[in-house]
């Protein structure tokens, strides 16, 4: 048994579980066919009765613990480990499950606990644990932070109150093993009643990030009165990355020019192109920008 089989038979039986039904021939169809003895090959086509998928349930959840019609297999492996012999049954690899979290005032306050993190005395990137596990989240505030580096010096920018209490979280990169799809799955979760900001570059790359961001309604960056500062200075603008995101540069003009952004983001897209210019998150780090919040729509 593995996962596509499992989904294969599901949407099998839930499709009239009191009337036949045909499907194309395929290597699942085969397997489930010469696994489990039900179903049987017509006219070029799979046919499986009604009593078929009948013995198809009661088989599959005496093998894994689930019944395919109208359960789902568990995210975690840890609660398959419990029914059956093969963890990987889970519905999701353990990559696509954990989050990286953190907040800048030293706690985090999820499942009604207050979690005290490492002392300053070790620079860490904060808790690195299953996103499944998380079933409240107490913060009032999401900040969701483009770059991993940047995780483990939060407590170090200068930011306004509300950043500064909020729960961070990785956005992610598959390039670390941490998944985007984690970060905006768990801000479906929970960002619909938090003030969800984004913490990216100052780049069309990271205020696109903002844009697309589920529920985020702040993108966290230099203040308006360090923009220039930012572009134009020298080790601290980057020209280089401005060019190479051309395509999420045009995304932006086209938000602006339809009248979908605040006028601070537009204004700050239109600095972006007079400048031709980026500042990267660890460089507002390095030279201590003071960080603001600014509108999206």
């Amino acid at each position: 048994m593995n996962r596509k089989l499992f989904k294969w038979i599901s949407e099998l039986v839930a499709s009239g579980p009191d009337r036949s039904t045909t499907r194309p021939v395929s290597a699942l169809g085969s397997e489930v066919t010469e696994r489990y003895r039900c179903g049987h090959l017509h006219n070029g086509k799979l046919v499986f009765t009604a009593q078929d998928k009948l013995e198809l349930r009661q088989r599959v959840a005496e093998e894994t613990g689930f019944d395919p019609l109208g359960e789902r297999l568990p995210d975690d492996r840890l609660t398959v480990a419990k029914h059956h012999a093969n963890e990987k049954l889970a519905g999701k690899p353990v990559s696509e499950d954990y989050l990286l979290l953190n907040s800048p005032d030293g706690a985090l306050c999820i499942n009604g606990e207050q979690i005290t993190l490492q002392p300053a005395s070790i620079m860490a990137a904060g808790v690195f644990c299953p996103s499944s596990g998380i079933e409240t989240v107490e913060h009032d505030a999401v900040v969701v932070v483009e770059n991993l580096a940047i995780m483990s010096l939060c407590a170090s920018f200068e930011l306004p109150s509300i950043a500064r209490r909020a729960l961070w979280v990785y956005r992610g990169d598959p390039k670390t093993g941490s998944k985007t799809n984690v970060c905006r799955d768990f801000i479906k979760r929970f960002g619909a009643d938090k003030t969800v900001i984004v913490f990216s570059d100052m780049d069309p790359k990271g205020l696109e990030i903002a844009l697309t961001m589920l529920h985020a309604s702040h993108w966290l960056g230099p203040v308006p009165g360090y923009w220039q500062t930012c572009l134009q200075k020298r080790g601290l603008g980057n020209r280089d990355g401005y060019y190479l995101q051309a395509r999420s540069m045009a995304y932006l003009k086209r938000l602006s020019r339809d009248g979908e952004l605040s006028k601070p983001m537009s204004a700050l897209i239109e600095c972006l192109q007079n400048e031709r210019s980026s500042c990267r998150q660890e460089h507002m780090y390095s030279h201590k920008i003071e960080l603001g919040l600014l509108p999206i729509r």
